[in-house]
């Protein structure tokens, strides 16, 4: 068809022939653009200050039935399509049983498990939705399941999987599950960073409210202890056989010391925080103190200043009030820049104390005020001032908008 033809064609905006929609293909572009919500135009040049983030695909579709997954695994052309299709069944997973089954499929043929091994990512977030469903140790086996099959079929297990499951055992307050991934981090020579070691720590619930515990209950000390400085059929090895939480410990990183030393006070191990408190001394940290970069403050605080402060308070967590009194002798802090809670227990062991200043003395007489208000509260009862014995308010038996209710004179028969 030649170009004179085209041009003495007449012009019928209504023909569907392929010349009349190549002749108007510029038109039809413009008033596609002009529509509503068109696709915006990317921008030329190059973007400075814009930073995107990895977006992370939601679960938010329903599970792909078992057979139509099985089927998409088995026509999977390669790696990358044999992912994706393992990637969305576990992103939609939300109990044990469905990851069993995406595992129990990955691992009828070997390549298939390498497949699944490299997928971390959705496997963790597969295992953290089962809680919605599960109990934590629920959640422990089914973690523990997992990594036997990998080892089984010699594969490299991610670090993270060894990691989730030390922190689901922590939780669970399984001593069998601690002491089996501390020793898979030690044979396996993997490092712990301190904000893993202050995460393994705090799934024990050493916090000062100790949250943890209503879902999972409490730790026995005598196990705890064990995870801590070393298990019973382990002490006879030497130390750089053990694979304790003692072992990983960074005394010279603040990150690791202060966690480690709230934990044993929790075990209520007096004397494991004394010993910390002689080796803190003899630190760089504490001899040579630094500033500390403090967003928000009205002093500046030091390095020495952030560790004294912690082994007080430490120590009195322990339960011991003498070590607490002697570590505070040695830090010369005054007492009245502790905290309130910290005061109030120190001045429960006053006899321990070598000199009771002018501040101290009035801490001790706000804390008397503050117990005598409580026991008030609680018995509904005041103490008078002079005499000390309690008596009950004179305060109006009814409130004042129903006095006129209760004085109102009676008539005759209703």
């Amino acid at each position: 068809m030649t170009a004179s033809r085209l041009e003495r064609e007449p012009d019928d905006s209504n023909g569907l022939s392929f010349e009349a929609l190549y002749r108007q293909r510029d038109p039809r572009l413009e008033t596609l653009r002009k529509l509503s919500n068109p696709w915006p135009e990317h921008p030329s040049g190059k973007q400075e200050g814009v930073h995107k983030g990895p977006l992370l695909p939601e679960a938010t579709a329903a599970i792909v039935p078992h057979d139509v997954f099985r089927q998409m695994v088995h026509e999977a052309s390669g790696p990358k399509a044999m992912r994706q299709a393992l990637r969305i069944q576990l992103l939609r997973c939300d109990t044990p049983r469905e990851i069993f089954k995406v595992v129990a499929v990955a691992m009828r043929y070997q390549y298939t498990a390498e497949n699944l091994a490299v997928l971390e990512e959705p496997l963790i977030r597969a295992l953290y939705r089962c809680r919605q469903h599960a109990s934590d140790p629920e959640v422990l086996n089914t973690l523990n399941a997992i990594i036997s099959r990998f080892r089984i079929k010699g594969l490299q297990v991610n670090p993270m999987l060894t990691f989730m499951a030390l922190k689901f055992a922590a939780r669970a307050r399984s001593l069998r599950g601690m002491k089996r991934h501390l020793k898979m981090v030690r044979e396996e020579g993997l490092t712990m960073s301190s904000n893993m070691f202050r995460s393994i720590i705090a799934k024990c619930s050493i916090g000062h409210r100790g949250l943890g515990e209503i879902r999972n209950g409490r730790w026995r000390r005598s196990e705890l202890f064990q995870v801590l400085t070393g298990f019973d059929d382990c002490k006879h090895l030497p130390i750089e056989k053990q694979y304790h939480l003692g072992t990983i410990l960074i005394r010279d990183d603040w990150q690791y010391l202060h966690g480690w030393v709230a934990v044993l006070a929790r075990c209520r191990d007096s004397q494991g925080v004394w010993n910390e408190w002689v080796l803190w001394k003899d630190t760089p940290a504490r001899r040579k103190p630094r500033m500390l970069q403090v967003p928000t403050g009205s002093h500046k605080v030091t390095t020495r200043h952030r560790g004294d402060h912690w082994f007080v308070e430490q120590a009195t967590m322990s339960g011991d009030l003498a070590i607490a009194w002697k570590i505070l002798q040695e830090t010369e802090i005054p007492f009245h820049y502790l905290k309130p809670r910290t005061k109030d227990r120190l001045l429960d062991g006053l006899e321990h104390a070598t000199v009771i200043d002018e501040h101290i003395r009035n801490e001790l007489m706000k804390k008397h005020d503050r117990d005598l208000l409580n026991i008030e509260r609680a018995t509904d009862r005041s103490l008078r001032d002079q005499y000390g014995f309690p008596y009950d308010d004179d305060g109006p038996i009814v409130a004042e908008t129903e006095r006129e209710l209760h004085d109102a004179a009676e008539g005759g028969a209703a």
